[in-house]
């Protein structure tokens, strides 16, 4: 559906700029910024046509860390674009701003943290400034958001099924029987080999993992249209997260979902990913699909995290 809306408006404004305009933006806006502290000028913003033909926009957005003026700022003015059905990877440490882009675009940026400028459009409705209530009543722009550690979303006084039916009766006003239902199922989406017993189970008996499909067959509930992930392998060993990352690309391939993945690790990127931004203090520094960004890294701390992604993991296969 919103393949078929973009190529609608891709055509509509085609019309009207002309063929060369459309090649020269599109060019435009995927040229890699070497320089932080050129990426606004360096990367031209794009007309109204290009942005609204992809699923999400970000223009020139700027985060800090608290509303006052003099606040630090963690997003220096970042730009990027997403397709439908394309999963795009955030990679950098904890202080490069990607956990905040992110948060941003799902809009669960925690205060005082704050939007202090810039755009984030999405299947072309603009988010900042939007109220959450809003988001939730506009068609086309529901966005889940999976955090880092599962088992800490999780009640530790009620059973796994209790939770997940709760909030499905509460967001599509589910009868008990029919939520039950709804939750064996997502379960079973989610690759639980025995969602009757986990739906009886508290947190305390439920591993890391599982507690991260769980996580996941909740966001699936509303058929969303774009799934951010925050770090979901994070918490997990290498077999654990081979795991969850096949579950999400069997996701993406079923549904042609949209996702953005928060990772510190190149190989994540690498592994689930059809293009990476590599972000540094705030700022993006290299973005590219993953076969451009692993076969020729323009920017010296991209290679540096390449470098870091061959130690990643013992034993397991090399990128």
């Amino acid at each position: 559906m919103c393949e078929a809306r973009a190529v609608l408006r891709r055509l509509q404004h085609v019309v009207r700029a002309g063929i060369p305009t459309v090649a020269a933006l599109m060019a435009a806006v995927h040229e890699p910024v070497e320089d932080p502290s050129s990426a606004e000028t360096a990367v031209p913003m794009p007309s109204h046509w290009f942005r609204s033909a992809a699923l999400l926009d970000v223009r020139g957005l700027r985060v800090s860390a608290a509303v006052h003026a003099d606040a630090p700022q963690l997003v220096n003015g970042i730009s990027l674009s997403i397709t439908c059905g394309e999963v795009v990877g955030l990679v950098g440490d904890a202080f490069s701003g990607a956990l905040e882009v992110a948060q941003s675009i799902a809009g669960v940026l925690p205060r005082p943290a704050t939007i202090r400028s810039g755009s984030i459009l999405f299947n072309g409705v603009e988010l900042v400034g939007l109220p959450p209530r809003s988001r939730d009543r506009l068609p086309g722009t529901k966005i889940v958001y999976l955090p880092r550690d599962p088992l800490g979303r999780l009640d530790p006084a009620a059973t796994v099924g209790a939770q997940l039916a709760a909030s499905l009766r509460s967001s599509f006003g589910l009868s008990k029987p029919a939520a039950y239902e709804r939750s064996i199922g997502l379960l079973h989406q989610a690759g639980v080999e025995r969602p009757e017993h986990t739906f009886t189970s508290y947190p305390r008996d439920v591993s890391a993992t599982l507690a991260q499909r769980v996580q996941i067959a909740g966001a699936l509930a509303g058929n969303p249209n774009l799934l951010v992930a925050d770090d979901p392998t994070g918490t997990l060993n290498a077999s654990d997260s081979s795991d969850i990352l096949d579950l999400l690309r069997r996701l993406q391939v079923e549904r042609n979902l949209t996702m953005i993945i928060v990772t510190r690790s190149a190989r994540v990127a690498a592994l689930i990913c059809h293009r990476v931004a590599v972000l540094r203090t705030g700022a993006v520094v290299e973005y590219a699909s993953v076969a451009d960004l692993f076969g020729s890294p323009k920017h010296a701390y991209t290679r540096m995290l390449l470098y870091a992604a061959d130690n990643e993991w013992p034993g397991s296969p090399a990128l």
